[in-house]
């Protein structure tokens, strides 16, 4: 059985509904071990990529019982959540990569932002319209951060020792001995593999480009900053690979 193929736009129409507990796919208007659709070494992709929708990971097909039943190896590349009557999608893929930790919808997460634990105290009053406010900031304060106190809520921009100096001014003013809350941005994470043929349309610009056309590992992640980040891994280097709108496309960030 070979680790990968060139189609990443086989025919996936109807629904599906997994039991985690068997491994066994149940299919509505499915058309499993037909020409041109689901066998056996191919990775069923559950959910809708993008848009809106909700995608739930990959698994390997090691078993097709009929055009409406199949199963799958495992349930290691899933996100957990259930699947029921969800669409899905028929990839050649490599393989290997569904039991890769780090490609599993479990560790996929959005981009958040968290109170810290840490707080300060404004060792001088700091007037409306000023962005610079007198503490002495928390070792653990970074620039990217923000600053909470009544209703100013703002990115700050530069980490002192006496002060922190922010991107905008303060709305309202803040007295001596004012306790400064500080929050922070928890990087979102995703990464799925992206089949990426020779048209320009696969190769988007927000990207960077990739080095090759072929199997794609695509990281998408937010920085503690709020920076969006992105890292590109060449699986497998091939022309003439088949893309569509069967598959999931180019990346969708988090």
């Amino acid at each position: 059985m070979a680790l990968w193929g060139n189609n990443d736009s086989k025919g996936s129409g109807g629904t599906v509904t997994l039991n985690y507990a068997t491994g066994e796919v149940v299919g509505s208007g499915t058309s499993f071990g037909q020409v041109g659709a689901a066998a056996i070494g191919d990775v069923i992709r559950f959910g809708i990529r993008g848009g809106g929708g909700t995608y739930f990971g990959d698994a390997v097909i090691v078993g097709i019982a009929s055009t409406t039943s199949l199963s799958i190896a495992s349930t290691a590349g899933l996100s957990g959540a259930a699947i029921a009557s969800t669409a899905f999608y028929i990839s050649e893929l490599p393989k290997y990569t569904v039991l890769d930790s780090s490609y599993s919808n479990a560790n996929d997460s959005a981009p958040s932002i968290t109170t810290l634990t840490v707080t300060g105290t404004a060792t001088t009053n700091a007037n409306i319209g000023t962005s610079i406010i007198p503490v002495v900031p928390p070792s653990e304060l970074i620039a990217g951060d923000f600053v909470v106190n009544n209703a100013n809520n703002l990115v700050i921009s530069t980490v002192g020792t006496i002060n922190i100096t922010l991107g905008s001014t303060i709305s309202v003013g803040i007295a001596t001995g004012d306790i400064l809350t500080f929050k922070r941005n928890v990087a979102g994470y995703d990464k799925q593999v992206y089949s990426i043929s020779t048209s320009s349309e696969y190769l988007p610009a927000a990207y960077g480009g990739f080095a090759h056309q072929g199997w794609v590992g695509v990281t998408t992640y937010i920085d503690c900053h709020g920076n969006f980040r992105v890292k590109t891994e060449t699986l497998v280097a091939m022309s003439g690979i088949t893309t569509g709108t069967d598959g999931i496309l180019y990346p969708t960030p988090v």
